[in-house]
């Protein structure tokens, strides 16, 4: 039985190498170049969980000696302004395509609007690098000079973790992006963040689950902008449609997993990921609560 499970696994990650491996020659940009800290700091990553406010309110000191990254419409919030973080995170396709539902696309001009406008300090902003023909966007970045936009690579990279290694350290591939606290944390780590501590990662989205009379699956996805008016929606395909029960739950299963993945390629790297949001869902990372860091 040992033998048969070795050789299923031995196959499974040539598979899963091979697949990657066209992946990779068909869509990752071989120069992708992702510019390294200058001196050791702490990054913390704003991800927009429920409990954001609250942990901002309580940890605007800790806050003040670390390198910021936060994601996705973020910069709309006060707190954008106030804290002037130094990363903007996203991968959502519906800030970059048209031909999608009409309220993502007013919801992505909103955000690069408040982006234009706000933004009066240095912000590199990490989108990828599909986005890139995309103009529409583009259009309304363009005359603020302190938006530095760093393309990246979203590749799903699997098979051998020798293999994943490496392709994660050319920023080719990263562990499937099914979130944007995946890429975050990879681009974090490979930015040279040897301390990452994770804020706002409530990732509380199962008790939010619900299937209607019509069998359409529905989530309360909250963020702490909006969780007090947010309602059960279904959650769409790259702005469109609606998945079904099955597969939310697998995509969540793949960003849970990717967690792992993630773990173990910041333990080659000497480095160490801290889950200070509270109640969290997030099982991969070390708890930490910074009431009794700062004490």
């Amino acid at each position: 039985m040992v033998f048969v499970l070795l050789i299923q696994n031995f196959f499974s990650n040539l598979s899963n190498a091979f697949s990657t491996i066209i992946r990779l020659v068909l869509l990752s940009k071989p120069f992708s170049k992702i510019k390294k800290i200058e001196q050791e700091k702490d990054l913390v990553i704003l991800a927009n969980g429920p409990s954001l406010t609250e942990s901002i309110d309580k940890h605007k000191d800790f806050l003040e000696s670390k390198d910021l990254m936060c994601v996705n419409h973020f910069p709309r919030t006060e707190f954008y302004q106030e804290l002037k973080p130094k990363y903007l995170m996203s991968i959502a396709p519906d800030l970059w395509l048209d031909d999608i539902d009409n309220n993502f696309v007013e919801q992505s001009k909103l955000l690069f609007s408040e982006m234009n406008k706000k933004t009066t300090w240095d912000l590199v902003f990490f989108f990828p690098y599909e986005a890139r023909k995309h103009k529409r966007w583009q259009n309304q970045l363009n005359d603020n000079k302190h938006i530095k936009i760093s393309y990246i690579n979203q590749i799903p990279a699997e098979g051998w973790k020798w293999f994943r290694h490496f392709v994660f350290r050319k920023n080719l591939g990263l562990p499937r992006p099914h979130n944007v606290l995946i890429p975050s944390i990879f681009f974090g780590l490979n930015m040279g963040y040897r301390k990452i501590y994770l804020l706002g990662a409530d990732h509380s989205w199962l008790p939010e689950i619900s299937v209607n009379d019509d069998n359409v699956a529905l989530i309360n996805q909250k963020h702490f902008y909006d969780a007090e008016h947010s309602k059960s929606e279904t959650l769409d395909k790259r702005g469109k449609g609606a998945r079904r029960l099955h597969e939310i739950l697998h995509k969540f299963m793949l960003a849970f997993k990717g967690y792992f993945v993630l773990k173990e390629y910041a333990k080659s790297l000497n480095a160490e990921i801290y889950n200070a949001t509270n109640k969290s869902y997030i099982d991969a990372f070390e708890r930490i609560n910074l009431d009794n860091l700062k004490k």
